[in-house]
């Protein structure tokens, strides 16, 4: 979704209605929504396609995903993974297993059909040329952004986790400007000291970077690239496959984009590896 900066006040109202109600939107017709909302018709249509929307019904089919998604609790979905049975009604641990793999398959291929690549591009153009980035998350999302800073360790220098090592958030946030980037992976319930750093790096001018999970994500209207991911899982607990995926993806985007440089870092860097026996001989 676009940020909401971006968009006229008229739009930017419209895109506010629809994060605050994406029920209305998904099961009510295009003149109801317009009037429950004090809008016109044709506003919505063109919100619609300000996000990149070919027709006012892909954003309705936006917010049914959105609707699948609410008031799913960790609690209630665990409780819901006692019912998967097969078909004679019996527990059928398989049954989970396999369950999962498919939605994790599914989750990835709506990233494949869905991402914008001119988005990504951009975003990999940001980080290349980036002074400095600062990768920020919490629970799950930290794993994500950890395992992001291993890989663009091999290639670059100036990439960090906030609060690595026990350092404290504010010693990062507060020496960035214009030239950096942050970045951030962040899935419901959504932190709320990552939020707050992803306003102070935007005052502060820095590019922001965000990969979430919903339109109401709190970063939808604070990133100037956000891609919202699909995280939809059978399990208690969202799957992170597809934002595995595209942060793989992404990292493969830069480090071509960094060329040679980066090669010759990354050899250096498994050279070394070798020397300190860091890995394995048989």
């Amino acid at each position: 979704m676009s940020r909401l900066d971006s968009l006229s006040p008229k739009l930017r109202i419209a895109a506010e209605f629809v994060m605050a109600h994406p029920d209305e939107v998904a099961t009510r017709a295009l003149r109801q929504v317009a009037k429950t909302a004090n809008l016109t018709p044709p506003t919505l249509s063109r919100l619609a396609r300000a996000l990149d929307c070919e027709t006012y019904e892909d954003l309705r089919e936006i917010c049914r995903g959105e609707l699948k998604r609410r008031n799913r609790v960790l609690a209630d979905k665990a409780q819901a993974l006692l019912q998967l049975s097969s078909g004679d009604g019996r527990a059928d641990k398989s049954g989970v297993f396999f369950a999962q793999a498919r939605s994790a398959i599914e989750n990835v291929q709506e990233l494949m059909e869905t991402v914008e690549l001119d988005k990504l591009r951009a975003a990999a153009d940001v980080l290349v040329g980036a002074r400095k980035v600062v990768l920020f998350g919490t629970t799950s999302g930290l794993v994500l952004v950890k395992y992001f800073r291993c890989m663009a360790g091999m290639a670059f220098d100036n990439w960090r986790v906030a609060g690595a090592d026990g350092a404290l958030w504010a010693t990062e946030m507060a020496k960035l400007g214009p030239e950096d980037v942050a970045f951030v992976v962040s899935t419901r319930p959504y932190g709320d000291r990552p939020v707050r750093a992803a306003e102070i790096a935007r005052a502060a001018g820095a590019a922001v970077i965000a990969i979430t999970d919903s339109l109401q994500s709190p970063y939808v209207g604070i990133a100037s690239n956000c891609f919202l991911v699909e995280t939809e899982s059978p399990q208690f607990f969202p799957s992170h496959v597809a934002p595995l995926v595209l942060i793989e993806g992404l990292m493969g985007m830069v480090v071509r984009r960094a060329g040679t440089q980066a090669v010759g870092r990354i050899r250096s860097t498994e050279l070394t590896g070798h020397e300190l026996q860091e890995y394995w001989v048989n």
